[in-house]
């Protein structure tokens, strides 16, 4: 198969660009810029610069038959502080423009990255696809508003549309350097105590970059229904239970520190995956424990 990806730098783009050309088939990595031709492709991988103008994608999508988008700007301080603009520039405008793309190319399937942002908080756990959506960021907004405009195209132009609604990923992601994973991950290597904010009961929905690479893999089966699809842990993870597990896979005797004069970082939050289970017959195979396991093999931290 002819697939186009985007957002082949990051992490969930590097281990898709790996599965599929272990597969076999042939990819367009997409990228802009500097950022692009930084990627290390394997083999039978094509790596297309593209500034996302609509002009441009329509040459980059030629004889394509499914895109993966996964290229996004992600939810960070900075953006969200300058409002809609930032996401609406690298996010909506640029997720339109390939699906306006996609159509004139004739493409067949497109699966659309989105998030476990564009849900309410306030609405019951575990989340189901049929809640009503109600994003509390402009990056949540954003994803929200791609889902819709990815539904809109599809159905007016006969494209099979899947809108993968993400958990947060664990994997060797380099981006996030200050996340609680990566520092934890680090200061257990050193053999450091990791700090806890309050009682770390703040949890949330976790699933490990495998897992998310299988359901895309599953969403390009030409037997898979369109639609949206949560792809999560199916439970949350309480920041006391990641730090203990990854102490224990990382073999370290330093333990926690807990801090009980500061207030857990956030509420409890997770998906209900049954619906990716029973139409994409997809299903999480990697534990909490094993998937820091991997990491530790990898070398992170």
């Amino acid at each position: 198969m002819r697939i186009a990806l985007t957002g082949a730098s990051g992490m969930l783009g590097g281990a898709c660009l790996r599965h599929l050309a272990a597969r076999g088939d042939e990819v367009v990595a997409l990228g802009r810029g500097n950022a692009a031709r930084l990627v290390l492709m394997p083999p039978g991988i094509s790596l297309c610069t593209t500034d996302y103008s609509l002009d441009d994608l329509r040459l980059a999508l030629r004889d394509v038959e499914a895109v993966i988008h996964l290229g996004a700007l992600r939810a960070n301080a900075e953006a969200e502080r300058s409002g809609c603009q930032p996401y609406f520039e690298a996010n909506v405008r640029s997720t339109e423009n390939l699906l306006i793309a996609a159509l004139a190319n004739g493409v067949r399937s497109f699966c659309l990255a989105s998030s476990i942002a564009v849900y309410a908080r306030h609405n019951p756990q575990p989340w189901r696809e049929s809640d009503p959506p109600a994003p509390i960021s402009h990056y949540g907004i954003s994803k929200l508003a791609c889902e819709h405009l990815a539904a809109l195209h599809g159905e007016r132009g006969g494209m099979r549309v899947f809108a993968l609604r993400i958990a947060q990923i664990i994997g060797d992601d380099r981006s996030r350097r200050q996340g609680m994973l990566r520092q934890f991950i680090a200061r257990a290597r050193r053999q450091q105590s990791l700090s806890l904010w309050g009682s770390g009961a703040a949890a949330r929905d976790l699933v490990y970059v495998g897992d998310v690479v299988s359901a895309i893999n599953q969403a390009l089966d030409d037997d898979r229904p369109g639609g949206t699809y949560n792809i999560g842990g199916g439970r949350a993870f309480s920041n006391l239970e990641v730090a203990e597990t990854i102490n224990e896979v990382f073999g370290n005797p330093a333990g926690l520190a807990l801090d009980p004069t500061r207030p857990d970082e956030a509420s409890s939050q997770f998906m209900n995956c049954e619906r990716a289970q029973r139409q994409l017959g997809w299903q999480r195979q990697w534990s909490l424990r094993a998937a820091l396991d991997e990491l530790r093999r990898q070398g992170v931290g």
